[in-house]
């Protein structure tokens, strides 16, 4: 993938823009794949950029738009992935197994949880990492942002043969783009040209492993046709207008509690 940088490309953004060059997952050659995504580094951060067939740009930002709204509604909205993943104590510990662009993370942080958020792309990460990092310039924002550990790594390897570490996980696995949906979000087709077609063939095997490191349950985000993530049956779904989220209960000896009743809310 290629940088660019820009006047103005300084601070932090650049920080993370120069360990991603050290690290072989960016370049400055001008002549490399020109009409692939970029990695653009200038005054408001880092962002994805597609210069073909036509411009799109992709930049995480959680003070404005879509993001900002959910945040103001969080304290009070029953949103759908909240409703799934049940009544959890007052400052519980939540997983995010694939952060991505943070929203949900945020929302989680907003309503008080502390969330370990993880993100394999190294890229993406880059792209999150600098996004909290710009918002912390909010001092409404501040105490939430306080709540996010967010890490640059695999979830099962993280993890490892720890003991259950948090109360409930979230995986929001990619999932390819259907032959027919030809007006695909923008921030859609920026991420699949990143991270490619199939960015989540190993999503059972995070499922299992999110499952050994949970006391109550997994939510698992789906299309609302898509089959479940590997072979077993979830324990139950909850059905929004165009998500699904399938609820998985902790694999037997994870440390499980009677909190976990499919039906608990």
């Amino acid at each position: 993938m290629r940088l660019v940088r820009s006047p103005g490309c300084g601070g932090h953004a650049q920080a993370l823009a120069e360990a991603l060059l050290a690290d072989g997952q960016v370049i400055e050659d001008q002549d490399t794949d020109p009409d692939g995504v970029q990695l653009h580094c200038g005054p408001e951060g880092l962002s994805l950029v597609t210069p073909a067939p036509r411009p799109l740009e992709l930049r995480i930002d959680f003070t404005r738009g879509r993001q900002a709204y959910r945040l103001a509604r969080a304290g009070h909205a029953r949103e759908d992935l909240l409703r799934a993943l049940g009544t959890l104590p007052a400052g519980s510990r939540i997983l995010d197994a694939s952060a991505g662009l943070g929203r949900d993370a945020l929302v989680l942080a907003a309503r008080g949880f502390r969330v370990l958020a993880f993100e394999r792309h190294p890229v993406l990460a880059a792209l999150l990492e600098d996004a909290l990092h710009r918002a912390q310039a909010s001092a409404s924002l501040r105490p939430i942002l306080d709540r996010i550990d967010l890490r640059a790594e695999d979830v099962r390897t993280a993890l490892g043969d720890l003991e259950p570490v948090a109360e409930a996980a979230i995986f929001d696995p990619m999932f390819p783009a259907r032959a027919k949906d030809a007006a695909v979000k923008k921030e859609m087709q920026i991420l699949q040209q990143l991270i490619g077609a199939d960015p989540d063939p190993d999503a059972p095997e995070t499922l299992a492993a999110l499952r050994r490191h949970v006391r109550r349950r997994v939510v698992v985000k789906r299309p609302l046709y898509a089959p479940p993530v590997g072979d077993e049956t979830p324990a139950h779904a909850l059905r929004g207008r165009s998500i699904r989220f399938d609820v998985y209960l902790p694999l037997p000896g994870s440390g499980e509690s009677a909190a976990a009743s499919p039906r608990a809310r």
